[in-house]
């Protein structure tokens, strides 16, 4: 099993999960995307083409404007089975966001940190999920 194939894995990616992407750019890596297909089956779906996804990748930056603006639109569309990746810059990377500033946008919107990994040393990840009701 390649890095990639296994990172992708590690952050709960299966077979036949839809996959909803917002702010993906020129900057976004590649492979991990394509990783994410090829382990999913399905291509990565974008805008809001479905209500409530089995996983919403969100590619954001620092420069993107309101982080608790769009997870709070993200925890919307999202279903209690629903996980979100919050794929920021790393450090080294033009657009890093500081992890003070996610938590705080995450606290503030509503939603759960249930893990963090490394996706390349371009990209962090931090999973977000709705709070058990």
């Amino acid at each position: 099993m390649s890095a990639s194939i296994a990172v992708v894995v590690r952050f709960g990616f299966r077979p036949g999960q839809v996959v909803r992407e917002l702010g993906h750019g020129t900057d976004a890596d590649e492979p991990f995307r394509a990783e994410v297909e090829a382990v999913t089956g399905t291509a990565l779906t974008g805008g809001s083409t479905l209500s409530a996804p089995d996983i919403l990748l969100v590619w954001w930056r620092a420069a993107d404007g309101d982080l608790e603006d769009r997870l709070l639109s993200c925890a919307e569309a999202m279903a209690p089975r629903t996980r979100l990746w919050l794929l920021t810059p790393a450090a080294v990377r033009p657009g890093h966001l500081d992890g003070h500033r996610v938590v705080r946008a995450t606290a503030r919107s509503g939603l759960v940190i249930v893990g963090r990994g490394e996706v390349s040393g371009d990209w962090n990840a931090v999973g977000l999920r709705l709070p058990d009701r």
